[in-house]
């Protein structure tokens, strides 16, 4: 246990000292931050224009149609998510593709450590920092509860669905900087990645029978959509946890085959 923990402050280490790290997460909590306000302008415009049609035709009761949930919760959780398509690169092309440019990977490889705990070190450490970042965004969310009447419980979904989306990026962001010595390659192939598991669902209602269950099946965020919306399924759960299985694999046979060589 103290050879992972070392190994996870170590990547932690190695994170904050990247001005990559400082950049990407001021970019990310701006990003955030902006597509926020948005929604909530956009809401209060909303309920501007569902009071005067009110007035005009008599109907008190329309404004009650007006869920902050749908406009203001939902559209935040979506626009993180596509978020995240660029954030977990960025945070994920160094964890081990600097190890291999600089050539210290050669001292964790003889450090008495296994492959194994390398790749939970470096996944743990990425976590983490990725994690933080996302919960900074609960600050949204909590004036959102402080000054409106949304229902708790897609908010409390949602930030799970968030939580395991992320972590499932950076599992694959990982096993990807595993493959390569260069930061850029790393980087891009991670995104090349994301946007397939974000837009693979875009032709399902194109097609009919098995293929459309499977494009929808590995879309990311119909995936994620159910969580948003209160809704946290076994099939959903099983995705984002074989997403985050198949990146730590991936990222442990590619690290132990460097010992093989």
């Amino acid at each position: 246990m103290s050879g992972l923990l070392a190994l996870v402050r170590r990547e932690l280490r190695s994170q904050l000292h990247a001005p990559t790290a400082w950049i990407v997460a001021a970019l990310f909590l701006f990003l955030s931050g902006w597509f926020f306000f948005n929604l909530v302008w956009q809401f209060a415009a909303l309920v501007r224009s569902y009071g005067l049609y009110a007035q005009m035709t008599g109907t008190p009761d329309v404004a009650d149609r007006l869920n902050v949930n749908a406009v203001v919760v939902e559209g935040l959780f979506s626009n993180v998510l596509v978020l995240f398509l660029f954030l977990v690169p960025a945070l994920s092309m160094r964890a081990y593709a600097e190890e291999r440019k600089l050539g210290t990977d050669e001292l964790l490889l003889t450090a008495p450590v296994g492959a194994t705990r390398i790749v939970l070190g470096k996944y743990l450490g990425l976590l983490f920092i990725a994690g933080v970042l996302l919960a900074a965004t609960g600050v949204y969310l909590a004036l959102v509860v402080w000054r409106g009447d949304p229902e708790t419980g897609p908010i409390v979904s949602g930030f799970v669905g968030l939580a395991l989306a992320l972590g499932a990026l950076c599992a694959l962001g990982l096993a990807v900087s595993t493959l390569t010595s260069s930061q850029m390659m790393a980087a891009v192939g991670s995104f090349v990645v994301f946007l397939g598991l974000y837009v693979v669902g875009w032709p399902a209602d194109s097609v009919e029978g098995w293929a459309r269950q499977v494009l929808r099946g590995l879309s990311l965020p119909a995936r994620f959509d159910a969580f948003s919306r209160g809704l946290v399924t076994t099939p959903d759960l099983a995705y984002f946890l074989s997403l985050i299985v198949l990146g730590l694999v991936t990222a442990r046979l590619a690290i132990a085959s460097q010992r093989w060589r």
